[in-house]
């Protein structure tokens, strides 16, 4: 669908919620959805947080979506706990003086004052098509972490976890994975040591209710131009894990639009948002789920029972949101 409107009338979207789990959606219904305004009573307790990826263009489109989710996040009852920065975090030639207008100012504390969690994307290390850098441009950004400890931008290493939640009581558990498997990204030696560490992060104790899986790349994508290849040889990688442990979410940029698919054989939900200031990528139908192309960003309510994702455009508008139970038994919710 390469529309960011719909045809199909507010009341059959009333008339109609979509349940499943292990199962597909059907016939792409859930990209059709009419767009309305963005839920932001939760009641009290639970963590809220933002996602967004593709963003640093330093372009008005970057602009229009930074202030939506600083006007968003003002909307809700409580702080954000963070923002999952999911790469291409600064296109194109990069010095240090970027981080002052493309982060720091980019984004207002007003309301984003907590911890972005930021990964590395490909143009993070500046490929042939970009600023041909290569690893120096990644490295930029880990630096940038280390010197300005006080600074909202967190990249602790090109892959790492962390848990949120309350001091003592975890809730959530995040793994950072860096896919660029391209030559001039990851070494060989540090494919390895990733690997690594990520059967013995999956098999280390954790009090959190919640365990999510988050990189740069999409393993299942509906752009059109793109679809599953990006994410073949991750899931040589990864893909075990995902079907083995209680993995609930996996969280991706890359394709430059919004979505929510599932898969048969996996447990989680899968969620791309490349929506955050790059240009759009076209996307297909398929019976996996929803896709739209379209700028935004993802915000993510979640409590020790279950989460609530909404797909949210530039204009603050709901374009998609599911509830899903750390079973995995996901509900679609009609805007």
């Amino acid at each position: 669908m390469n529309s960011e409107s719909s045809s199909v009338s507010r009341r059959d979207l009333l008339k109609t919620t979509l349940l499943f789990s292990s199962g597909l959606l059907t016939g792409g219904w859930a990209s059709r959805l009419q767009a309305a305004a963005a839920q932001t009573d939760f009641g009290k307790g639970g963590l809220h947080l933002l996602a967004v990826g593709d963003y640093g263009t330093a372009n008005a489109e970057q602009k229009q979506v930074a202030d939506q989710m600083n006007a968003f996040a003002g909307k809700l009852g409580s702080p954000l706990g963070a923002v999952l920065a999911l790469g291409d975090n600064f296109y194109g030639m990069m010095t240090p003086e970027r981080f002052q207008p493309g982060f720091e100012e980019m984004y207002s504390k007003e309301h984003l004052d907590c911890p972005f969690y930021a990964l590395l994307g490909n143009h993070d290390y500046g490929p042939q098509y970009d600023s041909k850098q290569g690893r120096a441009k990644a490295d930029m950004q880990l630096a940038y972490a280390r010197a300005n400890p006080a600074s909202r931008w967190k990249m602790p290493a090109k892959w790492y976890s962390f848990e949120l939640g309350a001091p003592g009581k975890p809730l959530v558990k995040v793994i950072y994975l860096d896919g660029n498997y391209f030559e001039g990204a990851l070494t060989p030696q540090e494919k390895i040591e990733q690997k690594r560490w990520l059967e013995a992060e999956m098999t280390k104790k954790t009090d959190a209710k919640w365990l999510w899986v988050v990189s740069h790349y999409p393993l299942f994508s509906d752009t059109t131009k793109r679809g599953d290849k990006e994410g073949v040889k991750l899931l040589e990688n990864w893909g075990s894990y995902l079907r083995e442990k209680p993995v609930s979410l996996y969280l991706s940029g890359h394709d430059h639009n919004l979505q929510h698919l599932r898969v048969e054989g996996y447990r989680a939900s899968f969620l791309v948002s490349g929506g955050g200031g790059a240009s759009r990528y076209e996307v297909q139908q398929s019976p996996r789920g929803f896709s739209m192309q379209t700028r935004g960003f993802n915000h993510i309510h979640v409590t020790e029972d279950k989460l609530t994702v909404q797909l949210i455009n530039p204009e603050g508008q709901r374009l998609h949101a599911f509830e899903q139970t750390i079973a995995g038994e996901t509900r679609i919710l009609s805007v």
